[in-house]
């Protein structure tokens, strides 16, 4: 009889055991789990245009303890990575001394290269890939790759890039991802006028107000000047998609070289640019216009100024020079404001 009692104790015993197993094994999910977990993209393809980010969503398939960490290399149209970082000092070989990030035309990523994120440490990696970090126990990552907004019309373009892990990161992912950037397509006229470079004599900044040249846009409508730029380089107006349609008028002009000359006369490099992202980007050529030794209207030039014509519908401009040419060289116009009111307006 006292057997046959310890028999069933036992059982009972082994019966509960085996259920506080069970019970510990479906709850399991706040126990720090090791191993890699795989990282699986839920999408692998995303469409953006131009200055949008794109956005990728990856499921963690449990959490980990440690951070996770993800390697980002962009693609080249045979699918080998390409060059995110150049030496600027030391052996490129080894990963020894200095490297700066490589800029890109079409994106951005926000995420240090392999060598800031101190990977340099653990040998050189041909100078390619960058490394996104997330926090321990993350369930969903976003990874977020920048796209740049231009203002050339270009056909819509693919970039692709590869998701990887190494033995230094706490998950395993393998995969190819791409991004399709459709141009943007803007509803504003900007102006923009510059005059940068090397060609003082004087050694002095071109773009120095105080000791290089001083060169100015202003943008007038209805007979009053709604906008002016004076204090930037380049200078540059904007007439919005939402402004009011019909003609306006946009003043180029060298205001004064601050006592620069050249001993050959030489022109100002001056260019104005005619830009709407993503339908045109035309530049006409000023330096004829602007004989440095002549001077600015300030110097007693009142030739130094230009107009143009712009003629807004709706989001569509039409640009013509003094010679109802469109945006082709401009010409010299009859100066509109006084030398006193430019002058007052500018010290303000």
């Amino acid at each position: 009889m006292k057997n046959t009692y310890k028999k069933i104790s036992y059982s009972l015993g082994l019966v509960f055991l085996l259920g506080l197993v069970n019970f510990s094994c479906q709850d399991d999910d706040s126990i720090p789990r090791r191993g890699k977990p795989a990282l699986t993209v839920m999408s692998n393809s995303v469409t953006v245009t131009e200055g949008e980010t794109a956005v990728f969503m990856i499921d963690v398939e449990y959490g980990v303890s440690e951070k996770i960490d993800i390697r980002i290399d962009i693609l080249d149209s045979e699918g080998n990575p390409v060059v995110t970082a150049l030496p600027t000092d030391g052996d490129a070989t080894t990963g020894n001394g200095f490297y700066d990030r490589v800029e890109f035309e079409d994106i951005e990523v926000p995420y240090p290269t392999w060598f800031e994120s101190g990977y340099f440490e653990y040998g050189y990696q041909g100078g390619s890939g960058y490394i996104a970090s997330f926090p321990p126990f993350s369930e969903t990552i976003e990874l977020n790759i920048e796209t740049i907004q231009d203002f050339i019309p270009e056909n819509t373009k693919t970039v692709n890039l590869r998701l990887s892990s190494t033995s230094l990161m706490a998950a395993a992912i393998e995969e190819d991802i791409s991004i399709t950037i459709n141009d943007f397509v803007g509803s504003d006229l900007v102006a923009r006028l510059n005059w940068d470079g090397d060609y003082l004599e004087s050694q002095a900044d071109p773009c120095d107000i105080d000791n290089g040249l001083d060169l100015d846009l202003e943008l007038i409508f209805n007979g009053d000047y709604i906008q002016t730029s004076y204090n930037d380089c380049p200078e540059e107006l904007i007439i919005l998609g939402s402004d009011a349609d019909g003609t306006y008028t946009i003043d180029a002009s060298f205001w004064t070289a601050n006592g620069n000359t050249s001993s050959d006369n030489s022109n100002v490099p001056a260019s104005l640019d005619f830009l709407k992202a993503g339908v045109f980007v035309e530049s006409v050529d000023l330096s004829a216009l602007f004989p440095l030794n002549d001077g600015g209207l300030n110097d007693g030039n009142g030739n130094a100024i230009t107009s143009f014509t712009v003629e807004k519908l709706g989001n569509t401009y039409t640009i013509t020079d003094s010679n109802d040419n469109q945006v082709a060289q401009g010409r010299l116009s009859d100066y509109k404001m006084s030398l006193k009111e430019k002058r007052a307006l500018k010290n303000n």
